[in-house]
């Protein structure tokens, strides 16, 4: 009953082997170009630095102006307007103006913060990039462990069907065939584990891409490029041309600004007024003349110690902040860079290794040990170690395939590209 059971889970190991998602090809670029279209992230933060926009004109407008009615010197012994020349009805209208340069430095801070909103949905999409890659490059990874998985399960079915001849004519034992069929199941595990991750993996791409539901179609094979890499100017590169180290700069020149801005606090502004005045005609018959006025009037900024120099000192806090800010970034970006060259080029080193030395060599060590098996001049556990050693070896070669990938997508996403 036990070989029974596992000659069928060998059945299901075949049955698994015939790979999912065939019949679409997905391409990087064409996910790449959904996601910057799609991604209900990204296009919230362009809503935000199209709303971030619509704000400047605002900060640099004038203040509303006043409009004003009334009546004036109305006897309250009557509330007769025919009773007293002074008795007016009145309206008028008032302007404020703010002191000279507050408007245009209201305007300007406001254009900077739009412009440092509009570098932010850049960093937005190079993240949103450098996600979708790193899913993409981890189906590569899981589609080509389970490539490895099958050729594996090919090997073992050449393994069994010797040791199934060698006990036929009483070389071997029934002890080879049961490993064998062991070790298929254990192939059967890796390959539904395998399974799960790959909907995993696609759940989430399909999230990036804004999409209701998992992405299916198959990925493309990685064609590594030797990358002449300099750690020094990539990273010099990263601090001119990201758009998180843009939007700091643009913060950094809002806080001048604001600076400036509070500064003229202590300078008054100026409201305009004009009114004009109605007078009814009397009760002794005399119409008097209607009558205007115009006045100026200034706010008084005298309260310096509680309200205007902490507000100087408040915008000398925001614009340091958004220096530090900066400074950190930088320094933080120079450190990805230079870890993420050193890792790429040890990355480099061990897939050429494998491929033209590690790889090959296993190869030739299960070729040469099948036929010396099937002759009995190899024991059967150092064949089967020597399948699981290539198993592994071929697992590792395409895991840095993958990771190697995905530091590059990170690389580029560092150095703002």
């Amino acid at each position: 009953m036990r070989i029974t059971t596992l000659m069928m889970a060998a059945v299901l190991l075949a049955a698994l082997g015939v790979p999912a998602h065939a019949d679409e090809t997905l391409k990087l670029s064409a996910l790449l170009k959904e996601a910057r279209e799609q991604n209900p992230g990204l296009s919230a933060m362009q809503y935000r630095y199209r709303a971030a926009g619509e704000r400047v004109p605002q900060a640099g407008a004038l203040p509303d102006p006043m409009l004003m009615t009334g009546v004036q010197n109305l006897p309250v012994n009557s509330f007769e307007f025919d009773e007293d020349m002074m008795t007016q009805k009145m309206i008028g209208v008032s302007q404020t103006f703010p002191f000279f340069g507050k408007r245009g430095l209201k305007s300007k801070a406001a254009s900077l913060e739009a412009k440092a909103e509009k570098d932010d949905y850049g960093e937005g999409a190079l993240k949103i990039a450098r996600d979708v890659k790193t899913a993409y490059f981890r189906l590569y990874r899981i589609k080509k462990d389970l490539e490895v998985l099958k050729k594996t399960g090919a090997l073992l079915d050449s393994l069994k069907k010797i040791a199934q001849s060698r006990y036929s004519v009483g070389m071997g034992g029934m002890q080879d065939i049961i490993k064998t069929q062991l070790e298929q199941s254990l192939l059967i595990d890796k390959r539904l584990a395998l399974r799960r991750e790959d909907r995993t993996e696609r759940a989430e791409l399909g999230a990036l891409l804004g999409r209701d539901a998992p992405v299916a179609g198959t990925v493309e094979d990685i064609k590594p490029e030797a990358l002449a890499l300099d750690a020094r100017a990539l990273a010099d590169a990263a601090i001119q041309n990201r758009p998180e180290i843009m939007a700091a700069s643009e913060r950094i020149k809002k806080g001048e600004t604001m600076l400036t801005l509070a500064k003229k606090a202590s300078y008054p502004d100026f409201t305009v007024s004009a009114q004009y005045m109605e007078r009814d005609r009397q009760n002794n018959g005399v119409r008097p003349s209607d009558m205007v006025s115009a006045v100026v009037s200034i706010n008084l900024p005298i309260w310096r110690k509680s309200k205007i120099e902490p507000g100087i000192r408040e915008a000398a806090l925001l614009k340091s902040e958004a220096e530090e800010e900066r400074d950190a970034e930088e320094k933080e970006i120079r450190a990805r860079v230079e870890s993420l060259v050193e890792q790429v080029n040890k990355d480099d080193r061990m897939i050429k290794l494998y491929r033209e030395v590690i790889i090959p060599e296993a190869n030739d060590d299960i070729s040469a040990g099948l036929a010396g098996y099937e002759v009995g001049k190899v024991q059967y556990i150092d064949l089967l170690d020597s399948i699981r050693t290539l198993l592994g070896y071929q697992t590792e070669y395409y895991n840095r395939l993958s990771d190697r990938a995905t530091k590059v997508a990170d690389l580029e996403a560092a150095t703002g590209r």
